[in-house]
């Protein structure tokens, strides 16, 4: 079962991991621990499985191996290469994979915030096409957090958002810019959106909620002005 699932799509996924190396009672994995997110070795900690497809060499070694930076478990899988008369070793995958991350600023409103997060779930999963619409409706949202009328069009929002004050220009025309990769997102076209445009698209939203809400709440934590005079 496990070597059937080498083969199905899905080897592309999010993951960050490699082979160490290998001692007589297991091996040893490096790269980015999907529980802590944190860069980690794992040893193996439980005996190894040998999976032949045949009478050869072990097509698959399998073996539970534990995060030494958060202590939690990962299943490793190597599989073999044929080098030279013999064979190599490599790293094949691991199990859980790499979960999606999509933490965002805490300064980014309540009720805007789960819009975002599911976009970047959603480009987790390469479902590009709803990346920027979550996108776009995040933009929306934060249009309305703002004081805009909730049953005006978009860009009529975004401009009357600009028109009191409440974003430069240079955001107004990235507002805009997430708007029409939205829009682009929710109606069939010839415009295919590929995984840049769901990552320009997220870098754009991103910075948008950098400024409008991440640097300003930061900035009033700290006041560098002349100290009041005691009396």
């Amino acid at each position: 079962m496990i070597g059937c699932s080498l083969s199905v799509p899905g080897r592309d996924w999010p993951k960050d991991m490699k082979l160490s190396n290998m001692h007589a009672n297991g091996f040893v994995l490096a790269g980015t621990c999907p529980h802590c997110h944190h860069e980690a070795a794992f040893p193996t900690v439980t005996g190894t499985y040998e999976y032949r497809s045949g009478s050869g060499w072990p097509d698959l070694i399998i073996g539970g191996a534990q995060c030494l930076a958060c202590n939690n478990y990962i299943l490793g899988i190597l599989e073999s290469k044929q080098s030279g008369t013999g064979i190599q070793w490599v790293y094949a995958t691991h199990y859980p994979l790499e979960k999606p991350d999509d933490r965002v600023a805490d300064e980014i409103p309540s009720e805007i915030k789960p819009d975002f997060q599911e976009a970047l779930r959603c480009r987790w999963i390469k479902a590009y096409n709803a990346t920027v619409e979550m996108c776009r409706r995040a933009l929306e949202a934060s249009c309305i957090q703002l004081g805009a009328d909730p049953d005006l069009v978009l860009s009529k929002m975004i401009d009357w958002i600009h028109g009191q004050g409440k974003i430069t220009t240079p955001l107004q025309e990235m507002a805009h810019k997430i708007k029409l990769g939205g829009n682009r997102g929710a109606h069939p076209s010839y415009r295919t959106i590929t995984p840049e445009d769901a990552d320009a698209v997220i870098e754009f939203t991103a910075e948008y909620f950098q400024h409008v809400y991440v640097m300003p709440a930061r900035m009033n934590k700290f006041d560098f002005g002349k100290p009041k005079k005691t009396k």
